[in-house]
């Protein structure tokens, strides 16, 4: 959807309210009359379906396992998740949805630990899990595979929601869902190459059997 400058006369009493309620969401006054008019006209902007794929999406995740923290942003998230080895590391995961264009978002992973041969670990899952993505997504023409991959860290780009029989989907549950299931397989993906490590071979195979495993019974691919 475009955006345009309206020029509008309204109340100041109702401005003030408008501005106090915006500052407390940590959003602009022109934004939440916009999401206001939207939500009163029953119209889904790209930020409402933005903030209803992040108000579902924590649904889908242990909190045991997972720490879950929402962006500033409607359209952000930062997720948690300890991993079970040497110096204890944390793995954070960061969602951020777009406004618009051809991707829905981006999820950027990366490795809270300064231990060089964990780093040096973490570069290596992330370049083979790379690897078993172009060659298990190659059949989707509506699927791209695109990743950054910079020492530690990864930045993969977020697919608009596809089926699996390759029909898309606009629904933000199941969009909300496919992102949780995403991440949660990224993540155990993670822990079984670190429990395996000291036989990467063994690690590899596990990892791209668990990946077409996956491919058989996932609902929404992104």
């Amino acid at each position: 959807m475009s955006k345009s400058v309206y020029s509008l006369v309204l109340t100041d009493e109702i401005v003030r309210a408008i501005d106090a309620m915006a500052y407390r969401m940590d959003t602009s006054r022109s934004a939440l009359i916009d999401r206001i008019l939207a939500e009163r006209l029953s119209m889904q902007t790209p930020e409402i379906r933005m903030r209803n794929i992040m108000e579902n999406i924590s649904s889908f995740f242990d909190e045991e396992i997972f720490r879950l923290q929402t962006a500033a942003s409607e359209g952000g998230m930062l997720i948690k998740s300890p991993l079970p080895y040497k110096y204890k590391p944390t793995i954070r995961y960061s969602v951020e949805l777009l406004r618009e264009g051809k991707y829905l978002g981006r999820l950027k992973v990366s490795f809270r630990t300064q231990n060089a041969s964990l780093m040096q670990l973490m570069n290596i899952f992330l370049n083979c899990f790379a690897s078993i993505e172009n060659r298990c997504l190659m059949k989707y023409d509506d699927l791209d595979v695109v990743m950054q991959i910079d020492n530690d860290k990864m930045c993969r780009m977020l697919n608009m929601p596809l089926l699996r029989d390759g029909r898309k989907i606009n629904d933000p549950n199941l969009t909300a869902e496919a992102i949780a299931d995403y991440v949660n397989f990224l993540d155990r993906m993670i822990k079984l190459f670190f429990e395996n490590a000291d036989n990467r071979k063994k690690a590899v195979t596990l990892i791209e059997d668990a990946y077409k495993e996956r491919l058989k019974t996932v609902k929404v691919l992104v």
